[in-house]
């Protein structure tokens, strides 16, 4: 067999069964078997040569079982590549996109080389929009190959979200996880051309020794989370710059990008425009004369705040999808002694160190602010970091040698959970340690266990369970509560299952998937419950499904990650009208002043112009202002008046401004009807639901399987036939994209669909009780001449190797061969009835004859011609838009509209005879 014929979409016969190409990949060719769409692969040098062309074969005359018949019409309509359908990931995915989330899916298939900034605010789901555009493009064969850079602490819940939500297996690379899989390659090769979906963290990518191995491959698509993380700095050197530099080479080379960041923007104009340059690397002439054209951009950049969203619906009409936030904060009074203990952690710096705030080095004041962190968070956290860190330091004292850098690290008490980017760099500086200081710091940390002992009531988390108890402010329904450290997690979970007549649950980094969900499961559970939580659920998760209402208990510093805690339940899909938030600080501490400087001025910005500006997550704005704050007299109640604060808000605010003022927000090229007008397209095309659940059932039903329960189902095989693949009992599981807790939802990519999908085919192609051909019934008086319908399917290829499919049916007199008019068609295969009519076996083997002997390929050829012309016209008409869109047409476009027809297939043919009016 020659290679030049092995193009996508040709069949071919190996290893005792029938093939068609879906791609080559250098020596090795994936093709998919014709029965049961199993993937297999076959390696060019040694198989080559035993490969043999073949076709597809026209359906048996023996005419086979209706409803299998049935079954494999539909589930070749379920799972066609539809060239004419507006999007298909939505039915092979499990999300539950709203409607403006399809806004990037719809640019997205304007696009030849899909160039995306997507910046939508916290809360409004862009981890579901970048999903189902990769989704889609990985369905219609436009990417084989993807890489995902996140943020190391995101990337397991990258990993979660692709797999779970739109079952695309994304292999995770790290510096451990690597030297795993490459014992499973051959010697010398390169991992990175080794797997097809790779998700690794941006940081870990960008390392000398690894980046030129990333940078080698030939990756279809990438996507980059957090992508401000990869704008260009103001400095040439440092992580921000090589960040940079490794997503711009990538851009250059992957025609496929995604930049995902809810703060793209953070308040310098050129780290902004480097964004923009990253799409533009494929030449989409965005710049002008270096100029940025808004009008050719805005077709790259999806940016709402979500009062910008919530404006499209009340523009329509429409109810807002979003709840209200009712939002306060609890200053809690300490007692004397809680009060006297933070003005001892305050004094540690001055003790330890050099009472001259300018003179101590970032190593005392960092350490200082850690600690007080911790005294506010619980007695238990304080504790914890002063047990270990005094038995480090005795252990210090006694060895003869200076503190390594690993012992230094270790010195900094960095707990399990993710240092914030504020700390992330000053454990480095305990190494200038010296064993004097070690002693007096010792010494003082005695004073400080001293006051922790004295300190016996705990008023924040008094606060807090009067909070829980009280129905008229937060004792109802179930409720999240944030905190920093893991300590603080388990001391509240231990003391509120004392206090609470409810559960009380704790989740943490810690815990495995499986944990964490069982965990979540037991939680929704109860109308009344706490769940306790680490920042692990603070980004990327969505909990608006398990609770109203949310309590901080801990202050973060950072007013980013407070809005990304409060995003988590105040998002799109929040059942209740109204979420309940609380703010805990204690008064006469560094909190009050952290709250007055960094999250009020935050969230006037945010009142005010509907974003909370990304500067405000910045490192080194955050260590600067923090810094500054610490070296101040911050105990004085005069220091602490708002008013104060005002001057200092105002360089923010102009920043902030800029920003909203350069960026894209509100712009929408869809109106809301349009977007729901594709939304029902979309569904009708690649099927609903519905019309999935009808297709499942009835063949677990064919199949002999029980099947109970009016949604959510479960099935039992009983004494039915084995499903290879399936286990014997399945469910609970719904159709419904939005199931309840511990109900597994079906669509067209869940292994369960697959395997019966599979199976059907199987059944329905082979030799002896093969159902490509059936005899079924139309409503008719007898003498009503029999007709033939031809399911055929026409296989396209896109200018970027994108593969496409056509159903298309034609129908025939068998009595005269003439073809039936298209509309008279439709209306009679309509009418149709599931099962044979009143005529002999002999007389169906003589109808099927008949049928399959005249001239099938004219037939089938016409069909696919006009297939294409449709899908060409199509694409030409999306040429003139976009031309006038971007006031001519970008070089990536220009061959939208070069689409080849592969060639096509007789899938079944149907025989309606008379079966009585």
């Amino acid at each position: 067999m020659t290679e030049e014929l092995l193009r996508p979409g040709s069949l071919f016969r190996a290893r005792g069964r029938d093939y068609r190409v879906e791609r080559r990949e250098k020596a090795v060719l994936f093709a998919r078997t014709v029965d049961t769409e199993e993937e297999a692969l076959f390696y060019l040098p040694l198989e080559g040569p035993s490969l043999a062309l073949t076709s597809l074969g026209l359906p048996p005359e023996e005419p086979g079982d209706p409803a299998l018949h049935d079954l494999l019409l539909r589930a070749a309509d379920l799972s066609a590549l539809h060239a004419d359908a507006p999007f298909l990931a939505l039915q092979r995915s499990r999300v539950v996109p709203a409607n403006y989330q399809l806004v990037p899916l719809l640019m997205a298939l304007r696009q030849p080389k899909v160039r995306l900034l997507i910046a939508d605010d916290v809360g409004l789901g862009k981890t579901v929009e970048a999903g189902l555009v990769l989704k889609e493009l990985w369905v219609r064969g436009r990417v084989r190959r993807a890489l995902v850079l996140a943020p190391a602490h995101l990337v397991a819940q990258w990993e979660e979200a692709l797999r779970r939500f739109f079952h695309l297996p994304f292999t995770v690379f790290s510096g451990s996880q690597l030297k795993r899989l490459a014992r499973g390659l051959p010697p010398g090769s390169n991992p990175w051309g080794h797997f097809p979906l790779i998700l690794a963290s941006l940081d870990y990518a960008k390392q000398d020794g690894v980046r030129n191995q990333v940078l080698l491959q030939d990756f279809d698509l990438l996507l980059v989370d957090e992508a401000h993380l990869a704008a260009r700095p103001p400095t040439e050197r440092g992580a921000q710059m090589e960040r940079y530099r490794l997503v711009r080479d990538l851009a250059r080379r992957v025609p496929h990008l995604l930049l995902l960041t809810a703060t793209p923007h953070n308040g310098y104009s050129e780290s902004f425009l480097s964004l923009l340059e990253h799409l533009d690397a494929v030449g989409l002439g965005l710049f002008k004369g270096g100029v940025l054209d808004r009008e050719v951009a805005k077709r790259h950049v999806v940016q709402r705040r979500r009062r910008d969203v919530e404006e499209w619906f009340r523009r329509e009409g429409k109810k807002s999808p979003f709840p209200e936030r009712e939002a306060r904060e609890e200053g809690v009074e300490p007692s004397r002694a809680e009060a006297e203990l933070f003005e001892a952690v305050r004094r540690y710096q001055a003790e330890v160190f050099d009472p001259d705030p300018e003179k101590v080095p970032l190593l005392g004041r960092w350490l200082a602010m850690h600690l007080m962190r911790r005294a506010t968070s619980s007695p238990k956290a304080l504790e914890r970091s002063l047990e270990r860190r005094r038995a480090l330091l005795e252990s210090l004292l006694e060895a003869p040698a200076e503190p390594t850098g690993e012992e230094a690290a270790a010195l900094f008490d960095a707990a399990p959970e993710r240092l914030l980017p504020e700390e992330a760099e000053a454990s480095l500086e305990l190494s200038l340690a010296d064993r004097a200081r070690i002693g007096a710091e010792r010494a003082y940390l005695l004073t400080l266990q001293s006051h922790l002992k004295a300190s016996r009531k705990d008023s924040k988390l008094e606060r807090l369970l009067a909070l829980l108890q009280d129905p008229l402010r937060l004792g109802r329904g179930r409720t999240l509560v944030f905190t920093r450290y893991r300590d603080t997690l388990e001391y509240l979970v231990e003391r509120l299952a004392k206090a609470l007549p409810h559960p009380v649950f704790g989740v943490h980094g810690e815990m495995s998937e499986r944990e964490r969900e069982e965990v979540l499961l037991a939680f929704a559970r109860h109308p009344r419950a706490v769940l306790v939580a680490t920042d692990v659920f603070s980004e990327g998760l969505n909990l608006q499904h398990y609770a109203a209402q949310l309590v901080h208990y801990d202050l973060p510093w950072n007013p980013n990650r407070l809005e990304q805690r409060n995003g988590r339940i105040d998002r799109f899909g929040q059942p209740e009208p109204v979420v309940r938030i609380r703010t805990l600080y204690y008064e006469r501490s560094f909190d009050v002043a952290v709250f007055r400087l960094l999250l009020e001025k935050a969230e006037r910005i945010r009142q005010e112009l509907g974003v909370v500006p990304a500067f405000f997550g910045d490192e080194a704005y955050l260590r600067q202002s923090l810094e500054a704050l610490w070296r101040e007299d911050w105990r004085s109640e005069r220091r602490l008046q708002t008013g104060l604060f005002q001057e200092e808000a105002e360089p923010e605010l102009l920043a902030a401004r800029r920003a909203v003022e350069e960026g894209f927000y509100g712009h929408s090229e869809f109106s809301l009807p349009d977007v729901e007008r594709r939304l029902q397209e979309a569904l009708g095309k690649a099927g609903s639901p519905r019309a999935l659940g009808a297709f499942v059932l009835d063949g677990l039903r064919y199949l002999g399987w029980e099947v109970e329960g009016e949604d959510p189902y479960l099935a039992r095989r009983g004494p039915g036939e084995a499903v290879p693949g399936l286990p014997p009992t399945l469910g609970p599981f719904t159709f419904r994209l939005e199931a309840p807790l511990g109900v597994e939802v079906l669509d067209l990519s869940h292994p369960v669909v697959e395997h019966l999908v599979a199976h059907l085919r199987f059944r329905a192609y082979r030799d002896l009780d093969g159902a490509r051909t059936a005899l079924l019934s139309f409503p008719a008086p007898p003498g009503t001449p029999p007709v033939a319908f031809y399911h055929f399917r026409a296989r396209f290829l896109g200018p970027d190797g994108e593969a496409l499919e056509s159903l298309y049916r034609k129908a025939l007199r068998l009595l005269d061969g003439a073809l039936l008019p298209e509309a008279e068609a439709e209306a009679l295969w309509a009418s149709r009835r599931k099962q044979a009519p009143l005529l002999s076996q002999e007389q169906g083997r003589l109808l099927a004859r008949r049928a399959l002997s005249l001239d099938l390929e004219a037939l089938g050829q016409a069909g696919a011609e006009e297939a294409l012309a449709r899908l060409k016209a199509e694409r030409e008409a999306l040429k003139r838009d976009l031309a006038r869109a971007y006031g001519g047409l970008p070089e990536a476009f220009q061959g939208l509209d070069r689409v080849e027809l592969l060639g096509h297939e007789l899938l079944a043919v149907s025989l309606l005879a008379p079966g009585g009016v």
